[in-house]
């Protein structure tokens, strides 16, 4: 027993001794391994700054060369004799002097040019500000004309005037504009403008009534802003139907101050044609007592006011309209009223036999007149009127003519465009306005009617106001045959 312990005991210790002697094995190998990785690092970090101290020296004493050459290369440089003979070497000639000559203009021009163009690059963009309109956007479309949106007009000159539009009146001829009326000529007179104004769409309305908004630094009209005006534009000008207007002063005048906008507006217009018709023919307060004087279709807006015109100043008015109208006509003078059994009275005119037309019958009765005015376009000859006439009688066409221009081709376009350069070159020439056909408009016709609306010589006609959204129904009234004076848009 005693030697089975003795035995144990002799082989645990021979079992520590073992595991004493393994781990001084290892502990020995580790230290070895370690002592030789730290002699390999030593010697490889000697190295290394053996070999990095020259490179480093080299680079050091090499910036230090470059460092003292650019001194003695600055200094030879900055040397006035050296800078001397350096230009004189190279400006040795007149003509490297000129060329040099042309190179500072150059850099100079180059430099304010890029200046410039920097400074429109960097403006600030402000928005264009528009206004609502009545226009036409093409000349083909049947339903050409609507509401757009199109840019505020500005002034051209110090003595335009800005309006803003309460009113505007729509005529036959704005129907006619719509569909391509003088679309050559308005549009070879456009491409001389100074300003970007284009063609389409097309602004309609030939006349108008409004506020002063704003009044030009050189204009002598002496109108203020707030007073109420009324003005009137040609058939190749752009049309007043909008929010606002520009207009020359000398087109722009007071309205009368017993009207509204609504009254006003129907007037300019077509006043100015009726009072530049009786002007061209001696028709005024002193000479037209006791002529006859025939105005077909009275209810048309020239009609009205050549109705009441030549009826107040002592003339014996005849009158054609159709029957709805006659109350109308009536309360405006006419001392003779031919109406027909039908409402398309117009129709009447236009028989493919003339002379059995209901219209003959009705002249054939009467006694001849001394002035016939036609107001709306016939589709015939109106020649066989003169057989009405008296001897010294006259035929007066108040519709505007029809435009062989607008029918142009490339070869007459040509043509046309010279005459229009010829007319405007001698216009500046003359520092006039240059006239392309039309009523004459001025502020002294405006006047001339406020006088005679103020003392209710004239009275206005007024048969329809619509709003701009309406304008589709607007054009249709005007060309049916039961419109009776103007067709007004009101803005307000």
């Amino acid at each position: 027993m005693d030697t089975a312990k003795q035995r144990m005991g002799e082989v645990v210790g021979q079992v520590q001794n073992n595991i004493t002697m393994a781990t001084e094995s290892g502990l020995r190998v580790v230290r070895q391994y370690s002592d030789e990785g730290r002699n390999i690092a030593m010697r490889a970090l000697n190295e290394a700054n053996s070999e990095a101290g020259p490179i480093l020296r080299n680079a050091w004493s090499s910036f230090v060369q470059l460092i003292e050459r650019l001194k003695s290369t600055a200094r030879d440089v900055l040397d006035p004799s050296v800078l001397v003979e350096e230009l004189r070497i190279i400006f040795r000639d007149e003509i490297a002097r000129h060329n040099a000559f042309l190179l500072l203009i150059g850099l100079g021009f180059g430099t304010t040019g890029g200046f410039m163009l920097g400074m429109w690059l960097a403006r600030p963009h402000l928005p264009t500000p528009i206004m609502k309109s009545i226009a036409s956007t093409s000349f083909r479309d049947p339903d050409n004309v609507v509401v757009c949106q199109t840019a505020v007009p500005q002034f051209q000159s110090s003595s335009d005037i800005l309006v803003r539009v309460r009113a505007a009146s729509l005529n036959r001829i704005d129907r006619r504009i719509a569909f391509g009326y003088g679309r050559t000529l308005r549009r070879l007179i456009r491409s001389y403008n100074s300003t970007y104004d284009p063609e389409l769409p097309l602004v309609l309305g030939r006349s108008c009534a409004g506020i002063v908004e704003a009044v030009g630094n050189g204009t002598k009209s002496g109108l203020e802003i707030g007073d109420e005006v009324w003005l009137a534009t040609h058939w190749y000008e752009a049309g007043v139907a909008s929010e606002f207007v520009v207009v020359p002063e000398t087109r722009v005048s007071r309205k009368p101050f017993l009207i509204g906008f609504e009254g006003a507006a129907s007037l300019p217009y077509s006043g100015s044609i009726a009072l530049n018709l009786l002007d061209c023919h001696r028709l005024t307060e002193h000479t037209c007592s006791g002529r006859r004087i025939l105005v077909q279709d009275a209810c048309s807006p020239v009609g009205c006011v050549i109705t009441q015109l030549t009826h107040k100043w002592g003339a014996h008015v005849a009158v054609t309209c159709h029957t709805r109208s006659v109350p109308v006509i009536n309360n405006l003078g006419a001392a003779d009223i031919i109406t027909f059994a039908n409402e398309h009275f117009r129709s009447n005119f236009i028989d493919v036999n003339v002379d059995k037309s209901n219209f003959i019958n009705e002249l054939a009765g009467r006694e001849k007149y001394h002035f016939i005015f036609l107001t709306t376009r016939l589709g015939y000859d109106y020649k066989f009127l003169e057989k009405f006439l008296t001897k010294d009688g006259m035929i007066v066409d108040a519709v505007e003519p029809e435009l062989s221009t607008d029918d142009y081709g490339v070869v007459g376009r040509f043509f046309l465009g010279s005459y229009v350069k010829f007319r405007r070159a001698m216009a500046f020439l003359c520092r006039t306005n240059v006239d392309w056909g039309g009523p004459h408009l001025c502020h002294r016709m405006l006047e001339r009617l406020a006088g005679f609306v103020n003392d209710e010589t004239l009275k206005t006609v007024v048969d329809r106001v619509y709003t701009p959204s309406e304008v589709e129904r607007a054009l249709e009234h005007i060309c049916s045959e039961k419109s009776i004076g103007s067709t007004i848009i009101t803005f307000r």
